[in-house]
């Protein structure tokens, strides 16, 4: 399974109601615990992911039936993938913002970063700050360019750096909150917003208030990340505002009521990638597939970089059974988000539903397994998959051995994936005493696959607050 996302109140009192109720508030990335429609007539189940961000294992999808798709991650916050959920459009450089003045190698750094040149991005903003090292923008393109280059250790220590230079810099301050959200920090997210909600010169920013609100909805505190998202409101009309109260009612399940507000915000910036994904996971959860994919294929032309949107295309190719368009656009996400394991996983998936093809597709799914145990190591479905995965290959059949056995141990291992575990590990045996033969065709990575519904943005962070 993947996990895949009214009063107005002062700032120092809403604050404060935040931090009262946190330890007692749901814990983990919130969704719609329901049953949505999947393609192809399964229906998948999409949980409530356990504390820490965990996903529980569970499902039936397997590499050769029809997978569940995976979840959109409206994240709303600023992000490197295009527009940003707050109309202040942190998501793109600041040179961009500074008018037609700008030149030189900042001019040289956006115009690279537009044309997806990373590299040549980040090299024109070193220079840049080079030139004058306490520039606060300039640090905040660098900082976004190594996202997009993979680097989210050193773009959290750039928008770090870019607020020692500026401790009021609004799109670093917002872009490291993401940040410390989506690897699981929530808390410190909160913290950052929290601290910078109480200085005067940032109170009335509604974009912090936005960020605020997903942090909240991420640490399953509905309540306070409504109230954030309408403090927002109160402050401006804003697109970013009233797709975080989207993002609250589909937590909610209440997926009209979420359509309404997400079609609000496209009245006041219908090029918004972000809210083409929220509407694409309110379609999806209302069962009308056709139209998510519309969705999510629109947020991926506004907004090329969007991960969520790519994931999310990748879900429903997942689901149709279409294992080469699933494998191209989460390979197209993991390159967007490097550190997100889901898309690895799913990837995964999509690789090894190809192995029929060819022992390429499986060796490139033995080794995409590798990547994502490197990072959750204890998680089940990377453990059988790469088991399976491996099985394929005779020269690492020990290997195969060891995973698949420690699947056949997994408590929520299904009676009849243990009896085909213990198959293969005859077949295995057998050939560590008389090498002959590879095993003979690839069997389902797990009985329980990884599928879902398409992901919910900002629900990658897990944790609790």
């Amino acid at each position: 399974m993947s996990r895949w996302l009214l009063a107005t109140l002062a700032g120092g009192a809403l604050l404060a109601g935040c931090a009262a109720s946190r330890a007692a508030g749901p814990q983990g990335p919130a969704t719609a615990a329901d049953t949505v429609p999947a393609p192809g007539g399964s229906s998948p189940e999409a949980t409530r992911p356990a504390p820490g961000g965990a996903v529980p294992p569970g499902g039936t999808a397997t590499a050769g039936s029809a997978a569940s798709s995976p979840a959109p991650v409206p994240d709303g916050a600023a992000t490197a993938n295009g527009r940003s959920a707050s109309a202040d459009g942190h998501g793109t450089p600041t040179v961009g913002r500074r008018g037609p003045s700008a030149d030189g190698p900042l001019a040289e750094g956006v115009e690279a970063f537009r044309a997806g040149r990373w590299q040549q991005a980040a090299d024109a903003f070193r220079a840049a700050l080079r030139r004058d090292p306490d520039d606060a923008d300039a640090q905040f393109d660098l900082a976004l360019t190594d996202e997009r280059l993979g680097a989210a250790d050193r773009a959290r220590s750039g928008y770090q750096a870019a607020l020692r230079l500026d401790e009021d810099h609004l799109p670093s301050l917002v872009n490291l909150a993401r940040l410390e959200r989506q690897s699981g920090r929530v808390e410190r997210a909160a913290q950052l917003l929290e601290e910078a909600a109480r200085r005067p010169a940032m109170a009335s920013e509604t974009g912090l208030w936005v960020q605020l609100s997903m942090t909240e909805r991420v640490a399953g505190n509905l309540a306070h990340a409504e109230k954030a998202a309408r403090h927002a409101l109160s402050l401006r009309r804003d697109p970013g505002a009233y797709e975080a109260l989207a993002l609250v009612s589909i937590a909610r399940g209440q997926y009209r009521e979420a359509e309404l507000l997400a079609t609000s915000a496209l009245r006041l910036d219908e090029a918004r990638a972000s809210t083409h994904v929220t509407l694409g996971l309110v379609a999806y959860r209302l069962g009308e597939v056709g139209r998510a994919r519309v969705e999510f294929e629109r947020a991926a032309a506004l907004d090329p970089g969007s991960a969520d949107a790519w994931a999310n295309l990748g879900a429903l190719a997942l689901g149709w059974r279409d294992y080469a368009g699933a494998e191209r656009a989460y390979r197209r996400a993991t390159e967007l988000e490097p550190w997100a394991v889901e898309s690895r996983l799913h990837l995964a998936e999509a690789l090894f539903a190809q192995a029929p093809e060819g022992p390429a597709k499986a060796a490139a799914a033995a080794t995409t397994y590798r990547e994502v145990l490197a990072r959750a190591p204890d998680r089940p479905e990377a453990i059988c998959g790469a088991g399976w995965a491996l099985a394929q290959d005779r020269k690492a059949a020990a290997e195969a051995g060891t995973l698949l056995r420690r699947c056949r141990a997994l408590p929520e291992t299904p009676a009849a994936e243990r009896r085909r575990i213990d198959g293969r590990l005859s077949v295995l045996e057998s050939l560590a005493r008389a090498p002959a033969a590879p095993p003979a065709g690839p069997e389902p990575a797990s009985s329980r696959g990884t599928g879902g519904g398409p992901r919910e943005q900002g629900a990658r962070g897990g944790g609790s607050r």
